[in-house]
């Protein structure tokens, strides 16, 4: 029997149960030290590495030079008017161009309106006229007109205001005023 159990034991390695020499504790604190060094150097090699690969932020900046479009809608009117019983007629013109003093005509599209602003009883007819074409209003107001930027233009208006006491409803006088007021919008282009 004493043949089959060193048997069992002749395939196991042979371990040295011996005191360990200089040379193999050298070794031993070689590799620990190269371990170290290398862990250090992971390390700051890391810490370094986190600023210089830092997440990258961009900020794009356009500059940029546009003129803006100037728009001109000049109104050239006559002086105000006084209708009164005895005068009770009066024609009150403007004009509404599109372009300014220096002959610089507009530089966009633009629609506009007039709009007629009183607070007087049926005593006073008003009636609006553009090159002595009578223009519908609709609760006070025009539709809304085309000027363009490609050339100059210049449109009249004629306001013919009369005057009928005998359609008054009060027995004063009418001491109202007559505002005229165009409204302009740019175009879109």
């Amino acid at each position: 029997m004493e043949k089959k159990e060193n048997i069992k034991y002749m395939n196991l390695p042979i371990i040295n149960k011996g005191k360990i020499t200089k040379e193999e504790k050298s070794k031993g604190k070689d590799s620990k030290f190269i371990t170290l060094t290398l862990i250090m150097f992971i390390i700051i090699l890391l810490l370094l590495c986190g600023y210089s690969m830092a997440k990258v932020i961009e900020q794009v900046i356009i500059k940029s030079k546009t003129a803006i479009a100037e728009p001109i809608l000049l109104i050239e009117n006559d002086p105000s008017l006084d209708i009164t019983e005895l005068h009770n007629y009066g024609e009150y013109v403007f004009k509404v161009k599109n372009y300014n003093e220096q002959n610089k005509v507009t530089e966009t599209d633009l629609k506009y309106y007039i709009e007629i602003l009183s607070n007087l009883d049926d005593s006073v007819n008003i009636e609006l006229y553009q090159n002595e074409n009578k223009i519908d209003l609709k609760n006070n107001k025009t539709e809304y007109m085309k000027i363009s930027k490609d050339k100059k233009e210049e449109t009249q208006y004629k306001i013919k205001i009369i005057y009928d006491k005998n359609k008054s409803n009060g027995i004063e006088d009418i001491m109202e005023k007559i505002q005229v007021k165009v409204h302009t919008e740019q175009m879109r282009a």
